[in-house]
C-alpha cells in the first residue's frame, strides 16, 4: 500500500479585464479538478490528503502552536485530573475545561469542533469522486475514508450531541443544520449512523498482516473499522451490534495487549507500531518528513511541553524525564481509588502515576546523585520543590509525560486513536450490558496485565466501569463515559466527582525550602507556609525534605458541572452559530 502525506491540490484562475490578452497563457503544472479525480493514483493521493488532514487535526488543529485540543478537551472535564501550570490562569484554555467555565468561544472548542469536519471534508473528497470506481485501490481509499468520516461524525456527536451529518462535500452557501430533531433519540441514531458506516466499508478495507505488522497500525484497516463501529454501537446503546463488530476484532492473533513489563510504552515512542495499536496517526518516525514540514504540524510538540513535569520549580530534574510547564495534575481521589483497586505496588499504578515522595523524589535517578546514600538525598539541595506546584497533588502525572527517549526532535508521544485495551473494554461492558458471560476474559486479560490486585470472578457493569476507569485513564474516555452512563443508566451520581471543579485546588511544597508564619493553632496542627524569597533566610526550614499539600481556591466566579449544561459542549459562538441561522446552540449556552 502506497501512502504519502501531500499538500491538498487546488487551481486557481486570475482575471484581468486591462491584461487579458498577455493573462491569455495555457497554465502549467496545474491539474483541472474534474481531470485529477480520475485514476487509482489519484484516488491514493486523494487518501494521502485526507490522511494529512486527519494527522494535523489530532494532534494540533487550524496551526494550533502549544496546545492539542483533541487531547485536552476529551480529557479535562473529568474527575481525575487538574488544570494546573505555574500558577492559577497559566494556559486559561485547559482550566476554563476543567472547571466547566469557559463558553462557545473557548479555544478547545472552536478548535477540535473545526478540526473534526476538517477530517470529514477531507474524507469527503474521495468519497464523493471515487464512490462509483470499479478497482480494488479505488473502493478501498472510498472505504479508508468512510471510516475516518465516521469516526470524526462519532467524537463530533459525543462531543456535541446532535452535530450536522456532512456526507458529501458542501457547496459555499451551505447551511447544515443538526442532526436529526436535535434530541436523544437524533443522538443515538447519529451514533449509529457511525456504526453503520464503518461496516459497510470493512469488505474493501485491508487487513493487519500480524501482531508484528507497525506498517498496519498507520492507516485504516479492518480492525480499526471494527473498533469505530463497536464503540459506536455501545454509545448508541445497541449492545448486541457492539458485540457484532467487536467479537472479531478482540479474537483476532494480529493484536495482543503488550505484556505487563512494557505497559507504558504504547503511549510512547518506543512502543511505535506495536501489538497493542489499533490505529495511530503517527508520522515522527517517517525520514520523509521534515522537522518544520510535517513533523511540527504533525506531532504532539509543545503540548508535551504543557503536560510536563514543572522541573523549573524544583531543585533538580530527574533524568529519564523532560521538564514542561507542570498543566496536568492527578487528583489525589483518583490515585487513592486506583491504589485501592490495584495496590500501591501494581505495575499499572507505577506506570500511570507517580507518588511524588518516595518515588520521584528518591526512588527516579538524577544527574547529581553520585554515590548518594537515600540519607543524604534527603538532606539534598538538589532535589525538592524550591517554591511550589500549583493544581498538583502528592500524585504526579506519569503514563503520557515525555521520556527524554521521546525527544524525537520535536518530543512527541504516539498520536493514538485506538488500542486493544479500549476494544476489551467496550466488549466487556457490551457483553456485560446483555448478560453474556464471555466478555469476563477480556476484562480480566486488562487487570492481569495491569498486575492489579483485582481480578473479577463476575462480570459485572460495576466492574467494568471501574476498570475503564483506571485503564484508559488519559485516553480521552472518562468524561465521555460519565455523560453516557448518566444516560444509559439514569445515574444520577454519574457527576458528583465534577460538581466542585475549580473550588479547590491543590499546591505543592516542600518544607525543606519553606519558611513559616507564626502557628496558625496553639497546639501547632496546621502551619502556614510561605514560599522563600531570595533575600529572606530560611527560619525555621527542616533538615530533610517535607512534602505536602495546600488547597488553594483561586475561583471567585462559578464553577464545577451543572447537569442540563456540561454533558455537551457548545457550538462555536462566532464560528458557527453567529453565521448560521439554521443550528440550534446546546443548552446552558
Amino acid at each position: 500500500m502506497k501512502k504519502y502525506y501531500i499538500p491538498v491540490i487546488c487551481t486557481a484562475v486570475l482575471f484581468a479585464t486591462a491584461c487579458e490578452s498577455k493573462l491569455d497563457i495555457p497554465q502549467k503544472g496545474v491539474v483541472a479538478y474534474e481531470d485529477f479525480y480520475q485514476t487509482d493514483d489519484d484516488a491514493e493521493a486523494a487518501l494521502a490528503a485526507a490522511y494529512d488532514l486527519f494527522a494535523q487535526n489530532i494532534a494540533r488543529p487550524n496551526g494550533e502552536s502549544i496546545i492539542s485540543p483533541f487531547e485536552a478537551l476529551f480529557n479535562l472535564p473529568g474527575d481525575d485530573v487538574y488544570a494546573a501550570g505555574e500558577f492559577y490562569g497559566d494556559n486559561d484554555f485547559n482550566g476554563q475545561i476543567n472547571e466547566f467555565r469557559g463558553d462557545a468561544n473557548s479555544q478547545l472548542v472552536v478548535s477540535m469542533y473545526k478540526g473534526l469536519y476538517q477530517m470529514v471534508y477531507g474524507a469527503n473528497l474521495v468519497i464523493d469522486n471515487f464512490k462509483n470506481g470499479t478497482s480494488q485501490v479505488q473502493k478501498r481509499c472510498v472505504a479508508e475514508a468512510r471510516v475516518m468520516r465516521a469516526w470524526a461524525h462519532m467524537m463530533l456527536a459525543i462531543g456535541w450531541n446532535c452535530p450536522p451529518l456532512i456526507d458529501h462535500v458542501l457547496e459555499g452557501g451551505d447551511k447544515p443544520t443538526n442532526y436529526g430533531n436535535n434530541d436523544y433519540a437524533s443522538h443515538l441514531e447519529l451514533l449509529k449512523w457511525c456504526g453503520d458506516e464503518a461496516i459497510a466499508a470493512i469488505p474493501d478495507l485491508d487487513e493487519r498482516e500480524s501482531a508484528n505488522d507497525k506498517k498496519g497500525t498507520t492507516y485504516i484497516t479492518k480492525g480499526f473499522a471494527q473498533f469505530v463501529a463497536g464503540k459506536s454501537y455501545v454509545f448508541a446503546n445497541d449492545m448486541a451490534a457492539a458485540k457484532s463488530a467487536l467479537k472479531p476484532l478482540v479474537e483476532s492473533t494480529k493484536y495482543a495487549l503488550v505484556p505487563t513489563a512494557r505497559i507504558r510504552e504504547t503511549f510512547h515512542l518506543a512502543g511505535e507500531g506495536n501489538e497493542e495499536i489499533i490505529f495511530a496517526s503517527n508520522v515522527t518516525n517517517n525520514p520523509a518528513i521534515g522537522k518544520w514540514n510535517g513533523k511540527i504540524q504533525k506531532g504532539y510538540w509543545m503540548h508535551m511541553d504543557i503536560w510536563g513535569w514543572r522541573t523549573d520549580h524544583w531543585a533538580g530534574k530527574p533524568a529519564p524525564v523532560l521538564g514542561g510547564w507542570g498543566g496536568l495534575g492527578v487528583r489525589e481521589d483518583f490515585a487513592e481509588a486506583l491504589i485501592a483497586n490495584d495496590g500501591y505496588n501494581s505495575p499499572r499504578r507505577q506506570a500511570w502515576i507517580k507518588q511524588f515522595d518516595p518515588e520521584v523524589l528518591y526512588e527516579m535517578p538524577y544527574t547529581t546523585d553520585g554515590e548518594m546514600t537515600l540519607e543524604q538525598k534527603q538532606a539534598s539541595e538538589d532535589r525538592g520543590i524550591t517554591s511550589y506546584l500549583y493544581g498538583q497533588s502528592q500524585y504526579l502525572h506519569y503514563k503520557r509525560i515525555c521520556d527524554v527517549a521521546d525527544n524525537d526532535d520535536p518530543r512527541t508521544l504516539n498520536v493514538l486513536v485506538a488500542r486493544l485495551a479500549e476494544a476489551y473494554l467496550l466488549y466487556a461492558e457490551a457483553c456485560a450490558r446483555t448478560s453474556d458471560n464471555d466478555g469476563l476474559q477480556y476484562l480480566n486479560r486488562i487487570q492481569n496485565r495491569a498486575g492489579s490486585q483485582t481480578v473479577s470472578a463476575a462480570l459485572t457493569l460495576d466492574a467494568v466501569k471501574s476498570e475503564k476507569r483506571f485503564e484508559m485513564f488519559m485516553e480521552g474516555c472518562r468524561f465521555a463515559d460519565l455523560v453516557r452512563w448518566s444516560q444509559q443508566d439514569n445515574d444520577t451520581h454519574a457527576f458528583d466527582g465534577l460538581l466542585d471543579n475549580g473550588k479547590n485546588v491543590p499546591q505543592l511544597y516542600d518544607q525543606f525550602f519553606q519558611r513559616f508564619d507564626t502557628l496558625k493553632n496553639e497546639d501547632k496542627s496546621y502551619v502556614m507556609p510561605l514560599v522563600l524569597k531570595s533575600n529572606q533566610p530560611r527560619e525555621t526550614k527542616t533538615d530533610t525534605h517535607v512534602i505536602y499539600v495546600e488547597m488553594q481556591h483561586p475561583n471567585l466566579g462559578e464553577v464545577g458541572f451543572k447537569v442540563g449544561k456540561h454533558e455537551y459542549f457548545p457550538f462555536p459562538g462566532a464560528a458557527v452559530m453567529a453565521i448560521n441561522p439554521n443550528m440550534n446552540q446546546n443548552p446552558g449556552y
